[in-house]
């Protein structure tokens, strides 16, 4: 059979429509992933002169208002946008209004200008001139002793009632908790307290799919987690320190709804221990000093997360670093450390690089507070903090 004779020309012009077609094709996949890109900027910086260290649990966007905590004094502090300190409230000690003895673990703004501070066995509600309006009792089996808040104290409303999610594993590895496999096996995630009536019970079980439960052991310092409530979307979304999904649940009856998927660049994992393991074990200090794990979730808008996570290290490399510096910390090394960002409960394909210094709480729009780590050259007398903003 005999194929007819292409011409130059026409030859010339399929090349040229190939080759618009391949740019095209260029144009567009480079149009998805700069859609899927995000970067970090640093935008404000404050620091809060008190001489001794400040800590800072949460700000209102209505008062334009930090509230945080001085940690040597143990006064509740209100900062403005400037960092200067403009109200003190003293509530610890004994008599009326006072929360005893004490240090808040968790403090936050609540609803209707409330200031809420949670104890590890009670939480208290002040009005903004901190004269008590609720106080309620929280029935912990694990009592805190911690210099300063270790966090924010989450509430939602449902049913013209407001409700807190608390407990110590809200803060601290939920490990402590765990006693033998029944303790293990029937560990739920939160205590939900009612403020008004003082209701409490223990809600979100752990999920039979967790990677806690496949084991028989447990991961001490590792069964952490970080978790958000979303009012416009009416969800609680948790993310647990081992787990590669956010899980997400209503608010109205606490239940689980779906899960949000995460995929980690570099995340290194190391095998559970038993639960009567001795402390001296060395596969103790792997899962507590060398393990991958999700530090933080924070919302930064209403359809932003930002993740934080430690990727973890080889007990080679560990092993090397210390011997450079006996003071290293693994969880502490910005080298070692990872942003994720979720938009419309999809993760963006670009990891970044942490900032240095610990991640607080978003601010809303994209943006979150940071707290700048310690000059350890010198005894400052003020505690840094900088705003970073994220852009898509």
């Amino acid at each position: 059979m005999k194929y007819p004779t292409l011409s130059p020309k026409y030859i010339l012009w399929i090349f040229l429509v190939l080759l618009g077609l391949q740019a095209c094709s260029s144009d567009n996949q480079q149009e998805k992933s700069s859609e899927n890109d995000f970067q970090i900027e640093k935008i404000d910086s404050f620091e809060v002169n008190n001489l001794t260290r400040v800590i800072i649990s949460d700000y209102s966007e209505q008062e334009k208002t930090y509230l945080g905590y001085a940690t040597v004094e143990d006064e509740i502090l209100e900062i403005d946008l400037d960092g200067n300190i403009i109200q003190r409230a003293k509530k610890k000690g004994d008599g009326p209004g006072n929360y005893g003895n004490w240090n808040p673990i968790g403090m936050s703004f609540g609803p209707d200008g409330l200031r809420i501070a949670e104890l590890p066995f009670a939480l208290f509600a002040f009005d903004s001139t901190y004269q008590t309006q609720f106080q309620q009792r929280i029935q912990s089996p694990l009592p805190i002793r911690a210099f300063g808040p270790l966090g924010k104290t989450q509430y939602f409303e449902s049913n013209d009632s407001t409700f807190f999610l608390v407990g110590p594993s809200n803060y601290l590895s939920a490990h402590y908790l765990i006693r033998n496999e029944e303790g293990r096996d029937t560990l739920k995630n939160f205590y939900k307290l009612h403020l008004e009536s003082g209701e409490m019970k223990s809600v979100v079980p752990y999920r039979a799919q967790s990677v806690y439960r496949q084991t028989e052991g447990f991961y001490p310092e590792l069964m952490t987690k970080s978790f958000q409530i979303n009012r416009k979307t009416s969800e609680l979304l948790v993310l647990h320190g081992l787990e590669d999904e956010i899980e997400v649940y209503d608010l109205t009856g606490l239940n689980y709804k779906g899960s949000i998927p995460l995929k980690h660049e570099e995340f290194l994992t190391y095998n559970s221990v038993p639960i009567e393991i001795e402390q001296s074990d060395e596969r103790i200090t792997q899962l507590r000093m060398m393990a991958g794990r999700n530090i933080s979730l924070i919302q930064i808008d209403e359809d932003l997360y930002l993740i934080s996570y430690f990727t973890g290290i080889t007990p080679s490399e560990y092993d090397n670093r210390k011997a450079e510096d006996p003071l290293y910390s693994p969880i502490s090394d910005l080298n070692e450390k990872r942003l994720i960002l979720i938009k419309n409960k999809k993760q963006l394909n670009q990891e970044l690089p942490s900032v240095p210094g610990t991640i607080l709480f978003g601010m809303g729009n994209g943006k979150f507070l940071v707290q700048e780590p310690e000059n350890s050259e010198i005894e400052e007398e003020v505690t840094r903090f900088s705003i970073y903003q994220v852009k898509i």
